[in-house]
């Protein structure tokens, strides 16, 4: 699902884990439709891919990382 998506990892210099806050330096991307048809309370989030794979789901107006899919 979000892996068909074009995004480019995201190079990161801070420890990634639920509740730290994303550095606006990160650039942020809108959830594919098909993650907000599985899990709408996620309509207006946002995330980032790392450069091992990880997806990190990010809560838009806190910037803070809200779930990390391995």
């Amino acid at each position: 699902m979000i892996v068909e998506s074009d995004v480019e990892p995201a190079t990161v210099d801070f420890d990634i884990n639920v509740g730290v806050a994303v550095p606006e330096t990160v650039t942020l991307h809108p959830l594919p439709p098909r993650i907000i048809e599985l899990v709408p309370a996620y309509r207006n989030y946002v995330y980032f891919i790392l450069a091992d794979g990880r997806i990190v789901i990010v809560e838009p107006s806190s910037h803070k990382v809200v779930y990390i899919i391995a």
